[in-house]
This record gives structure tokens, sequence and C-alpha cells, in this order.
């Protein structure tokens, strides 16, 4: 008992040597600080380096919360109901969106992901493009918003490389915009460093449109289309915000009764037809899932339609890490991710992955009839493989030409005397070519 005390003594004693310890320490940080002159107050911190702070323009200056009708910006003019007087539009628009580093591209902030969708007025979508963009040293910003890294942007081009391909895709269109207000004053900022001038072009606000025909809590884009049952996959992603917009302009266009009229008619010739696709765009697929259709057609469904040719660098790689993948027969999450970057990377859109795939896909079915001979086994695998690529049924013209149970020298007998070997169109089942060079599909 008294060994216990003791050690009880000693704790105390050592508790109260720490206190007074304390104690002294803060009299004397105190005085120090009485005696030392006000420290100026400590800058907050900020996440991308310091830079320059450009004046901002008169419409930056502007608080609104969205483009109203008839207001004529920096770069859009805003239709609005219609008079009867205006010019009316059925089409084609540019559906546009922008993933940003920041807020005010007056203080610096860049463009750092660009979407554009050009859509009918059934919202039928004709054409897509999508690229992440270099913000030339400007910090990515909200990286938990956007899911967009310093890293991911290092080699994207920048916008004044590909500023012929966005001017392309605006011409002779009604551009069309969530907030369109904000899209306008990024757009305009990055066509002024790039020192292009353009006529106004007229533009229509997707927010002041929701307000006029959908009665909901808000109307943010996800309010909105979950509203319409609307898949919204990606957002915060440029080119899933696009698709869900293009989606509810008809069914809002259609709901708007007054009808929508604008000052003038598009702008047409807007770029230099020589700089067209001189850059290829780089790509990305976000937020992938595997949900019931399988890793890859979640990869394909998030890329743009298409882009410009594969160089043969891109696709040897993308094929290489594809047949690394496909060792066991499947694709996993960390594989297909893989694979994504490497499609985004290589500015592929959704055509040109698939057509990797099926390129794939016919190396191993030349693979399996290296000797001539088709086992059940080696056409269950090549069919497995198809379905982890997202083409299911590829190999259905195919049959085994012997059973795993058949002797060698009999199989070279039976494969020798069936037709069955001969290659035939995954699509049209013709003889002769493969469903990537099938004319029907090309």
């Amino acid at each position: 008992m008294e060994a216990l005390f003791g050690l009880l003594f000693i704790a105390v004693f050592f508790w109260w040597l720490a206190r007074r310890k304390k104690r002294r320490a803060l009299q004397i940080l105190s005085s120090l600080q009485t005696k030392a002159p006000k420290a100026e107050a400590h800058k907050p911190l900020t996440y991308t380096r310091p830079r320059a702070v450009p004046e901002p323009s008169p419409v930056e200056g502007v608080s609104m919360r969205c483009a109203e009708p008839g207001r004529v910006g920096e770069l859009f003019s805003y239709g609005g109901p219609s008079s009867g007087k205006g010019y009316v539009h059925d089409g084609p628009f540019a559906v546009i969106d922008v993933e940003t580093t920041g807020f005010s591209p007056g203080k610096g902030d860049r463009v750092i992901e660009l979407a554009i969708a050009r859509v009918d007025k059934n919202g039928r979508i004709e054409d897509e493009y999508a690229t992440l963009l270099n913000p030339e040293g400007r910090d990515t910003g909200a990286v938990f918003i956007h899911g967009i890294s310093n890293d991911a942007v290092r080699n994207a081009p920048l916008f004044s490389d590909v500023v012929a391909d966005v001017l392309a895709r605006l011409g002779g269109t009604v551009v069309v915009a969530h907030n369109a207000a904000f899209e306008e004053r990024f757009i305009a900022a990055e066509l002024a460093r790039a020192g292009i001038k353009t006529p106004h072009l007229p533009a229509l606000c997707s927010l002041w449109l929701g307000r006029q025909t959908y009665d909901t809590p808000n109307h943010k884009l996800g309010t909105l289309a979950q509203h319409a049952g609307i898949p919204l996959m990606d957002a915060h992603a440029a080119l899933g915000d696009v698709r869900a917009t293009a989606a509810l302009l008809p069914l809002m266009l259609d709901r708007y009764r007054p009808g929508i009229e604008f000052g003038h008619d598009p702008a047409r010739g807007l770029f230099d037809p020589y700089r067209l696709g001189s850059v290829s765009p780089m790509t990305r697929a976000s937020s992938l899932r595997k949900g019931t259709d399988g890793w890859m057609h979640s990869l394909m469904s998030r890329l743009p339609i298409s882009t410009s040719d594969v160089s043969d660098a891109a696709a040897g790689e993308y094929l290489e890490a594809l047949a690394a993948a496909l060792e066991d027969g499947k694709i996993i999450g960390d594989e297909a991710k893989g694979l994504a970057k490497l499609a985004g990377r290589g500015g592929m859109g959704a055509n040109q992955v698939r057509g990797l795939n099926e390129r794939f896909l016919e190396l191993i079915r030349e693979a399996a009839f290296a000797d001539n001979i088709l086992t059940a086994g080696e056409l269950s695998e090549l069919k497995r493989a198809a379905d982890a690529l997202a083409a299911p049924g590829y190999f259905d013209d195919l049959q085994a030409t012997v059973t795993n149970s058949i002797e060698p020298e009999m199989a070279e007998l039976s494969s020798s005397s069936t037709t069955q070997k001969a290659r035939k169109c995954g699509h049209c089942r013709t003889p002769g070519h493969y469903r990537s060079k099938c004319p029907e599909l090309n």
C-alpha cells in the first residue's frame, strides 16, 4: 500500500511540475506580446500562386443570377418571349458548359474544361466536343467539386489551341447554357486572351427558361433534370452537364407557350478552317461505375461521341493496357480508370475507344484461329472478352470447330472439313470483313 501511495505521489508531483512550467511559459509569452509591436494581419491562405489581378470588365460588376431576356453582354445577346418581330430559331443549338478554376475571369480564373454539343430542336445530339484545358500556371481550384487536378491538365491543350474547334461548333447556332452569364464571362475572357473577336452570338439561358417552365424548389440543373426524369451522370463534368441541358431543352421549349425569339440570326464563318482539328483534345471519363452494363460501357458513355483520329502511339499504349487488363477475362474498377486515363490522354471519344476494342477482339480472334482450331473453351474466352468490352454478341458468328474432348489429330480433320471457322462480320454476318470494317457501320 505504501508503495502505491508513493507512486501516486510521484505522479501528482510531476503533474504539478508540468502545470507550473506551463504557467511560467504563458506569463513569459504574454509579456513578450505586450512589448512587441502589433504584427501585420496575416493574409488568408490561398491555393493558387500570387498573380496580377486584371481590371474587372463592366459586365462582371453586374450582379445577375441568370441572363435576362434581351440583355446584350460581352459575347451573347439573349433571347426572350416572342413578340412576333424577332428572329425565331428552330435549330441547331450549341449547348455549352465550362468547368473553371474559380468564379472570376477578371481576377485571373481560367477555363479548365469545356464541352459543346450541337443538337437539333428535339434535343438529338448531332456532334459533341469536349476537352480539358491547360490554365497556364493557374491552380485548378476546387478539385473536390469538378475533380480536375493540376496534374490532369498539365499536358492539356491551351484554349487558343482549340479555339477553331470551339467556334466551328458555335457558328450557325443559338448558344444554350445553364446560367449562361457565367459561361459568357469565361468564354469571352478566353477569346480575348487568344486575340479573337467575334460578333455577338444569340443565346438562351436555360436557367431563366427553367424558371419559366418548372415549379421546382430551385432551378439548379440537377434539380430540373431529376424532376424531368433525365439522368445526370456526371454533375460538374462539362460533358455530363451539357448532355443533361440538351435533354431538358426541348422539354422547356415545348412548355414555354410564348415561344422564344432573338434579336438577330446566328453568326457564321467564325473560325479558320485551316486550324480546325490541328490540336487533339484531351478528353475525360469521370465517375466511372460498373453498374449493370459493366466498366467499359461506363467508360465509353462518359466520353464524347467521337473525336479525331487516334495516333499510333496512343492506340498502341491503350491496346497494351487492355491486353494486360483482360488477362483474367474481366475488367475491374482500377483497370477501367487506367484505361480511361489513357483514352483521355490520347484524345479519344467513344467511337475511337470502341474501334480499338474491336481491333483487340479481332486480334484475339486471329490468335484463336492460328492453329485452324477453335475449341469450345477458346470460344468461351472470346465471348467473355467481348462481354467485358461492352460488345456482347460480337462473336455470335463463330461456332467451335471441335469440342475440347476431341483428339488433336481428329480436330485437324474436323476443322479442315468445316466452314464454321470462316471469319464473318459480327454485325451483318457477311464473310470477308470484320465488324470494324462493316460497310453498314462506316
